[in-house]
């Protein structure tokens, strides 16, 4: 009798301890990062900060200034990144669409109500999640905090490399089936740091402020960043991205603005000082130039 109760203790803690392999296995992890809650990823080869965003459902803007990234910063192999859970990828029940079950590993001192804190959630809906278990008694001291927006990598490689060529799927109303809507004249890179910020403020271009002036450009320093336009002005605030247009053509630029107008007779009039390495952008010698400009 006892020797077939070991055998059946031998073989529920092994069942056990294969769940709890498979879990940590094939489960995502979070972590704590400036008092919240964050998922916990590891690059891997080829990664950018693009795919990586396209993922986990967030937006690229977000996963750069949570991990102070450039957007033109080469990923290395290993480095870990801290994905932010919001309305746009975090779901507390499982939802249709594809994703991943989120766990934390509890240590001695966790508590449901700090945990519940990190997360911007009621408590009760952490307990409800783990069967209203204290965390100290859960199995393998695991934890399941919800479900986040995961697209898997065959997926994700396939559309980084459909935005790459310009290629942007769309439903059509009237068959509702899926069609390729090739961009003409597009590049096949990626949109610029200043762009994807410009969108991102904008609403993706939907919720913009519109004015026009004279655009009086300024000599670039030497040390100036290559890949960034900057710009002064007295009435867009500092750190905004703006989109400045020039009519005759519609060439675009966007800028971020880093101060006020210098209080000089070359910005007399003007309503923005722009970075002298847009005229080529813009196609004009004019070292003023009417244009209008769009932020918010």
């Amino acid at each position: 009798m006892n020797k077939i109760y070991y055998i059946l203790f031998f073989i529920f803690r092994s069942a056990l301890f294969c769940a709890a392999q498979n879990v940590e296995k094939d489960s995502l992890f979070v972590g704590v990062k400036d008092q919240r809650v964050m998922l916990l990823h590891f690059v891997k080869k080829e990664e950018t900060l693009y795919s990586i965003a396209l993922k986990y459902a967030v937006p690229a803007i977000v996963l750069s200034q949570n991990n102070d990234v450039s957007f033109y910063e080469k990923l290395e192999v290993g480095r870990k990144l801290f994905i932010p859970l919001g309305n746009y990828n975090y779901f507390k029940t499982k939802p249709d669409k594809q994703s991943r079950a989120l766990y934390y590993k509890v240590s001695a001192n966790d508590r449901y109500e700090q945990l519940a804190k990190y997360m911007d959630l009621p408590e009760s809906v952490l307990r409800t999640l783990n069967l209203n278990k204290e965390l100290n008694s859960l199995t393998s001291s695991i934890a399941l905090v919800g479900w986040i927006a995961f697209q898997e990598d065959e997926a994700t490689n396939m559309a980084t490399a459909k935005a790459n060529l310009g290629i942007v799927s769309a439903t059509d109303s009237k068959t509702n089936t899926i069609s390729p809507i090739v961009k003409k004249d597009s590049v096949s890179v990626p949109p610029s740091e200043l762009e994807i910020k410009y969108n991102y403020q904008t609403s993706n271009g939907t919720n913009v402020l519109s004015w026009e002036g004279m655009v009086t450009f300024f000599k670039p320093q030497t040390n100036i960043n290559s890949k960034l336009l900057f710009a002064f002005s007295n009435d867009i605030p500092i750190g905004r991205i703006v989109k400045i247009e020039n009519p005759s053509n519609k060439n675009f630029v966007f800028a971020k603005i880093i101060g006020n107008l210098p209080n000089t007779k070359q910005y007399t009039n003007a309503k923005i000082g722009l970075d002298g390495r847009a005229r080529l952008l813009l196609a004009t010698r004019e070292i003023k130039l009417w244009c209008n400009y769009y932020y918010r």
